[in-house]
């Protein structure tokens, strides 16, 4: 598998269509996937375990985009994913976030400025998490749930995980972030 044209600076290959696995080319079929799918791409079985769980974990359920964009951008942000920040800045925009709120969730040190009473709590969630998630005391949850139920802290939390995950996989790779999105900011 070689690395596409554009991407010299990635340590793993981005995998293009051509080269994909017949188990896991159906992903390609809407269009030109994202490189941390290209990525992981160059291990089909993984790709195919993962996709459907991302899937559940990323799309809307009784939480909005808008709130796992808070996630997602904060958790990346915390674990310094050069790849994931600049990619969900515009994806947190597009689900509603405000401008203010996605640069302050996108600095390594939470200020809260801009950021709702419940998007602050979560943020603050968030940072806790990815330090140790352990370490999560009664005081931290007792904020949490003024604005999620326990399901919905459940669901956060899983989301964490695996935004931490991805995190890991664009920051071994040095995943280059998509020309296109760039060009959208």
């Amino acid at each position: 598998m070689a690395v596409l044209s554009g991407s010299p600076d990635a340590r793993l290959p981005l995998v293009g269509r051509d080269q994909a696995a017949l188990t896991i080319r159906a992903m390609y079929s809407d269009g030109e996937p994202s490189n941390v799918t290209k990525v992981l791409a160059g291990s089909p079985d993984t790709l195919a375990a993962m996709a459907p769980f991302l899937s559940q974990v990323m799309n809307p359920t009784t939480l909005d985009l808008a709130t796992k964009e808070v996630v997602v951008l904060r958790v990346s942000a915390v674990n310094r994913c050069d790849y994931c920040v600049p990619t969900h800045q515009l994806v947190a925009r597009r689900s509603g976030l405000s401008a203010e709120a996605v640069e302050t969730l996108s600095a390594v040190e939470l200020t809260g400025a801009g950021l709702s009473p419940r998007e602050h709590a979560l943020a603050t969630y968030c940072d806790q998490v990815v330090a140790d998630a352990a370490a999560v005391d009664e005081d931290l949850l007792a904020d949490m749930r003024r604005h999620f139920a326990d399901h919905e802290i459940v669901e956060l939390t899983v989301l964490a995980g695996a935004i931490t995950t991805l995190n890991y996989v664009a920051g071994v790779a040095r995943i280059p972030v998509d020309p296109r999105t760039l060009a959208a900011t």
